[in-house]
């Protein structure tokens, strides 16, 4: 018997089928895993915004009260801890007509936190802002 040629050994379609399956659940892993990272970091991001408008809003009421600006970080920082979310806070700002809190959130990610060039992307920062009612 002759062995078969190079140029035949190259054409055979023998094992093409678990090739191309492999690739396609490859990409289909990379997919889900990076759906899932886009989610929590919009959940993260979503969390943030909510708590940063309540904790601006709890700041207004309390700089409305007492007109105090330190009073007024005191209720944010109240509104923050009592959330028991893993934020980070960045600013307060209260000045004589609006609040503005800002919030620095890392989102819990698979893969994102994990690459040292993609860290950022699950790092969030959200304000939220309120102006103070007048009296």
């Amino acid at each position: 018997m002759r062995a078969p040629s190079r140029r035949r050994a190259f054409r055979d379609d023998r094992g093409l089928v678990g090739k191309i399956l492999l690739v396609w659940l490859l990409l289909l892993v990379v997919l889900v895993v990076g759906a899932l990272d886009a989610g929590s970091i919009l959940l993260a991001r979503s969390r943030a915004t909510d708590l940063a408008k309540d904790a601006s809003v709890s700041a207004a009421a309390a700089f409305a009260q007492s007109g105090d600006q330190e009073q007024a970080k005191l209720a944010a920082l109240d509104t923050i801890a009592d959330a028991d979310e893993p934020v980070r806070l960045k600013s307060i700002d209260v000045g004589r007509r609006e609040v503005t809190v800002v919030l620095v959130v890392h989102a819990d990610t698979l893969v994102v936190g994990r690459i040292p060039f993609l860290d950022d992307l699950g790092r969030v920062s959200v304000s939220g802002s309120t102006t103070a009612p007048r009296d």
